[in-house]
């Protein structure tokens, strides 16, 4: 089977276009594990490849990851070309019901129905998305390359120190506020993943207002650099409030070290039961990162726990639960 991906990641010359062999926590990895190969949907669109949207017929099915910008893009590749689309739900739910205009949200409804089969990360989503389509709605998730992290992130002494699933952002934060103040409840130092280096700026501006206790930045240019970071903090919060996949708590179970997070989360519900709480309630939050930090044998339980259930996210289920869609979809 010839598989494609077309992403929201920009166009990379270096990658785009060629057999995809990297096995990292995003959607490439798809292209990875499937054989197949990786485009930008908009480089695509904007010719960048040279090449019009009937040269996906040469593909058996276009796996196109779907948010608000994509979705015309969606309907152009259903409308030039003749091979299978899976549409993969790909961003939070509230960016398609409370932040798309209506034209995109009609749109979005359109591209569900003309499309072969409807791909969701969060098996929560499935009942309303059904409501819109006849389709098949399944959920299939994100793979995770389960084998690569342990040459990437040997066990190494934990530093004492919270790490953070986002901070400010460059447009949206991902509730990174929420977070900060997980942390100054905490009240262990922090470190964080910068988007962007503006993102510094803050720190200095709440510094103004606030004791913050030190936090260790770092902008990652690779999913390798960010969990060789990630894998020195002995503990991740992440106060996020959408209803989404969440590749944070994965992360966090795959380098041995708990995750406090919203069960928004569907990743967080399966690897943490423990650790949810929701994303308003710090006080909550630091009553179970001080129970984890104070308790050897709870830290171990969450952390063993995590680890027994990641294999559902490895590359080999994950793929399986996309063949039976196929299988379900168009026979295959």
């Amino acid at each position: 089977m010839k598989f494609c991906v077309l992403s929201c990641f920009p166009f990379n010359p270096f990658i785009d276009g060629r057999p995809c062999t990297l096995e990292i926590n995003n959607i490439h990895y798809w292209a990875t594990i499937m054989g197949g190969i990786h485009y930008s949907a908009t480089a695509f669109d904007e010719g960048k490849y040279g090449v019009g949207y009937e040269f996906l017929d040469n593909y058996d099915v276009v796996l196109i990851g779907v948010n608000e910008g994509l979705i015309e893009i969606g309907l152009k590749v259903k409308k030039y070309a003749q091979t299978k689309v899976i549409v993969f739900v790909e961003p939070e739910l509230e960016r398609f019901t409370s932040f798309a205009p209506r034209d995109l949200q009609v749109k979005l409804i359109e591209l569900l129905n003309i499309a072969d089969a409807v791909a969701v990360q969060n098996a929560e989503i499935i009942p309303f998305l059904k409501v819109f389509t006849s389709k098949p709605v399944e959920f299939v998730g994100l793979p995770f390359p389960l084998k690569r992290v342990p040459e990437l992130c040997p066990p190494v002494q934990k530093d004492q120190e919270v790490h953070l699933g986002s901070f400010m952002g460059t447009y949206l934060s991902r509730n990174g506020l929420a977070n900060l103040a997980a942390l100054l409840k905490i009240g262990l130092p922090g470190a964080v993943d910068l988007q962007h280096p503006a993102e510094k700026k803050y720190v200095e501006e709440f510094s103004k207002y606030l004791s913050l206790p030190p936090i260790r930045t770092f902008q990652s240019t690779s999913w390798d650099q960010f969990m060789v970071e990630l894998n020195k903090s002995i503990l991740g919060v992440h106060m996020d409030f959408r209803l989404t996949w969440g590749r944070f708590p994965i992360d966090c179970a795959a380098v041995g070290i708990p995750c406090i997070a919203s069960p928004n989360f569907y990743t967080q519900k399966i690897l943490f039961p423990r650790l949810c709480v929701q994303y308003q309630d710090i006080d909550q939050a630091a009553k179970l990162a001080k129970e984890l930090l104070s308790s050897q044998s709870f830290y171990n339980e969450v952390t063993a726990y995590a680890k027994s259930k990641l294999p559902m996210f490895g590359p080999e289920e994950t793929k399986q639960r996309l063949l039976n869609l196929l299988e379900k979809s168009f026979g295959g």
